[in-house]
């Protein structure tokens, strides 16, 4: 989210200035600056849309227009960086919707604990 309020301003200033200037280079550069920005979008869509509470299955890094808890708390204005500020640094969460703590788990793939079971016999 913070790369695209980077990015998106310093491709589209490069692509004016590469206009201005008629410097090919320029273009190049801010249209790859452009595509990654676009990328970025794509990935925080679908990363968004995957990570919900385990107790209300809200997708919380999803916009949603749902209501938040009265006790939800805020970073820098907004319910989602919190959220992903505390899964990166803290390894857990607590959602904005209800309000319960999560802590994030690595899942054991069912081939790994099926391989773990025949292995104590």
């Amino acid at each position: 989210m913070f790369a695209n309020c980077l990015l998106a301003p310093v491709a589209a200033g490069l692509m004016v200035l590469s206009i201005v200037t008629e410097n090919r280079r320029l273009t190049m550069i801010g249209l790859g600056l452009a595509v990654l920005c676009m990328l970025i979008v794509v990935f925080h869509w679908v990363a968004g849309y995957v990570t919900a509470c385990p107790l209300c299955q809200t997708a919380v890094l999803a916009p949603r227009d749902c209501t938040k808890h009265r006790r939800a708390r805020k970073f820098l204005g907004s319910h989602r960086l919190l959220v992903s500020m505390e899964i990166l640094f803290r390894n857990r969460f607590r959602c904005p919707y209800c309000n319960e703590s999560t802590t994030m788990e690595l899942r054991e793939t069912i081939q790994r604990s099926d391989d773990h079971r025949s292995s104590l016999h």
